[in-house]
């Protein structure tokens, strides 16, 4: 089971990414380039519910490469797509985070 902080956390970067249309393969190489080397398959792992909890480590070095405050990741904000606003028309999948209406 995720816990409530880590899968919001997640769910935040997985919006920032998508919105920031960077692949998880560009966010581990950025991470890298930063320090902190992470494998694409340890993103594609949180972002799929298959790990459960984020590092502070991961989410701060997470926050850099993706041009964001740390606060933003952890903040009770949720991140909205600017384009879609998270809701899509249905029968229409959104270009810029990725989210299909229902």
């Amino acid at each position: 089971m995720t816990a409530p902080i880590s899968s919001d956390v997640i769910a935040k970067l997985r919006t920032l990414r998508k919105i920031r249309k960077v692949s998880a393969q560009q966010l581990s190489d950025l991470m890298a380039e930063l320090g902190y080397p992470v494998a694409r398959t340890v993103i594609a792992n949180l972002e799929n519910g298959r790990r459960a909890e984020v590092s502070i480590d991961h989410v701060v070095i997470a926050a850099q490469a993706l041009g964001v405050r740390v606060e933003t990741l952890l903040g009770a904000e949720p991140i909205r797509c600017p384009h879609c606003n998270d809701v899509p028309p249905v029968g229409f999948t959104c270009n810029t985070c990725g989210m299909g209406g229902a």
